[in-house]
């Protein structure tokens, strides 16, 4: 969290493009979490908790649309549905994850990861893409995303029984701390375009209110359906979906908002407000998991 501010100084100070951090980081540092983690996770657990956060971002659409005819209606619908859907599951997510359980479930984490990244960079991308290109197009954008191909890269090594080779272990912890960093550094550059005297508290409260407790409900349903019918997850799976509830909206909601060139400020509040709830959430959430 300590990166917000320096980001936000160091934007202010050099004005530096946010996509210069994001780019290396979407197309390089975490593709290669997922190719690795995904090798050392669990078989089993690779088919369920993807499915989990991949059905979780789905079931959003309709609560952010709930909220957009009820209490929302300045905000852009898209954009809405995206802050709703996108949880910021890597960046905020590991550092959660390693300081509670250890740096051996961030693997489970990385399966958790994927479900929300591959409806991220699917459907939540291609309605996004449909905004200015026609479906064949937005369709080829999407075929251009190389977190796909890592997957399924990812998949088919695993499926041959493939292992991280032991010298990357101390490598893959030191890009885990720049990709949890800098995705933190990302939030201060978008903050510093921001005008909080204008802030709406109450507006923006009742969103991410609405958000949090929609998600805790059908995340809720879903690990209810899996302790009775399938049985294949822990205590600490269920802990860790439990947290991914309270996580923040990711990033890659403002980077929609660039696209689309509409409400980049608010994207970037709701991205931060999140994120200091989430903060307040899941050290609350901490004191009785742990």
């Amino acid at each position: 969290m300590a990166f917000i501010p320096v980001g936000y100084f160091v934007k202010k100070w050099i004005n530096v493009k946010p996509e210069y951090v994001s780019g290396p980081l979407i197309k390089v540092l975490l593709p290669l979490l997922v190719f690795f983690n995904v090798l050392d996770a669990e078989a089993e657990k690779l088919y369920i908790l993807p499915v989990f956060t991949f059905l979780l971002a789905l079931a959003m659409i309709p609560a952010a649309n709930l909220a957009h005819k009820n209490f929302a209606k300045d905000s852009n619908p898209l954009l809405l549905r995206s802050s709703f859907s996108f949880f910021n599951i890597a960046f905020f997510g590991i550092p959660t994850v390693t300081a509670l359980y250890g740096g051996e479930k961030v693997s489970a984490l990385i399966c958790i990861y994927l479900g929300s990244a591959l409806y991220g960079d699917t459907i939540g991308y291609y309605q996004v893409a449909k905004t200015k290109h026609s479906p064949k197009e937005a369709l080829t954008e999407v075929l251009k995303i190389p977190f796909l191909y890592v997957l399924i890269a990812a998949v088919i090594s695993k499926i041959f029984d493939a292992k991280t080779p032991d010298f990357m272990e101390p490598i893959l912890k030191v890009i885990s701390f720049i990709v949890s960093s800098a995705g933190m550094l990302i939030v201060g550059f978008q903050l510093s375009d921001v005008n909080f005297r204008n802030l709406k508290w109450g507006y923006f409260g009742k969103i991410l209110g609405f958000r949090t407790l929609a998600a805790v409900v059908i995340l809720g349903v879903l690990m209810l359906a899996e302790h009775f019918i399938f049985q294949i997850l822990d205590d600490t799976d269920y802990q860790m979906l439990f947290l991914v509830s309270l996580f923040p909206v990711a990033a890659n909601v403002t980077v929609f908002a660039s696209f689309l060139k509409t409400e980049e400020e608010q994207s970037s509040l709701l991205v931060f407000l999140s994120a200091l709830l989430s903060l307040v959430l899941v050290s609350v959430a901490a004191l009785f998991l742990s």
